[in-house]
């Protein structure tokens, strides 16, 4: 496996966990550092694929003055991993440099809410646990 495929793994299951941790289990968001937004606001995210003009709308990051940094994060998070499983990809792909910068900050993300020690954190390590998934 190489280094794209373990982030793009990696990306693909930690969603899941996190998902499951909140929508499942009602866990709290953890706290996470603005610098995390202002990174993927900087790299910008694709909004939805038009598959009329096979492009992306070309539109900046916008914050979430009511949402937590978390939420906005993972939003985003849920942006790049929808591209990627949804395959939209294939119609108009990133840059190769493009790609390497989502998937680095998406494992940013993942490492930092790990890292955080948190109820949603805790739970999504036990649901890959449960799943024989925890390598990732």
């Amino acid at each position: 496996m190489n280094e794209q495929e373990r982030l793009i793994i990696g990306l693909l299951i930690n969603e899941m966990a996190f998902e499951g941790a909140d929508k499942h289990f009602g866990e709290d968001h953890p706290e996470i550092p603005e610098t995390l937004l202002a990174q993927i606001e900087e790299i910008g995210v694709p909004q939805k694929y038009d598959r009329h003009s096979e492009s992306y709308q070309d539109m900046p990051v916008e914050s979430d003055p009511d949402a937590t940094i978390y939420e906005q994060c993972y939003a985003h998070l849920r942006t790049v991993r929808n591209n990627i499983i949804h395959a939209n990809k294939a119609y108009a792909p990133d840059t190769p440099e493009r790609l390497t910068d989502l998937l680095e900050w998406a494992d940013r993300f993942i490492t930092t809410v790990y890292e955080t020690d948190s109820s949603l954190a805790w739970r999504a390590q036990q649901i890959k646990n449960v799943m024989q998934i925890e390598s990732f």
